[in-house]
């Protein structure tokens, strides 16, 4: 379920960030500090904007940052930070993020589950409208709490 993966720990607001690469730093520094990534996932989420583009805005304004699955994931994972300001993919046609997961896996297949419960919270309206807009985290993790 997705309020065991998106814990008070990994979940941070009003993060105050100048572009799209400091926004992965902050989610992916989530990770690190929780103990489920290696500092150098951070840099692969990265390169993977760089090298494909950012195909990972799944929703208007909300960016799934992610890297391959590899060594430098310790288990499948999951982070939020939600943006103060947005910032933009200024070399991919400017598109507007206001907040940032960040994902890592292990392998290609486990997963899977955690991406179907992503999906359906991303469905929610309320959920897009709080993480869009830089609701307090209280309110977040309510939203969360559900799912």
């Amino acid at each position: 379920m997705i309020k065991d993966i998106l814990t008070e720990n990994v979940v941070l607001c009003d993060v105050e960030v100048k572009n799209w690469r400091e926004a992965a730093q902050a989610a992916g520094g989530l990770l690190v500090r929780a103990g489920k990534v290696h500092e150098s996932f951070i840099d692969s989420m990265i390169q993977t904007v760089e090298k494909f583009g950012p195909y990972m805005i799944l929703v208007p304004k909300v960016c799934f940052f992610h890297g391959e699955p590899n060594e430098n994931v310790k288990e499948a994972c999951l982070s939020l930070c939600v943006l103060k300001n947005p910032v933009y993919f200024d070399d991919f046609d400017h598109q507007q993020i206001n907040c940032a997961f960040a994902f890592g896996a292990v392998d290609k297949d486990s997963h899977m589950e955690m991406i179907m419960n992503v999906a359906k919270i991303l469905q929610n309206e309320q959920f897009i409208e709080a993480i869009t807009n830089n609701y307090p985290k209280e309110k977040i993790m309510e939203i969360i709490q559900k799912y």
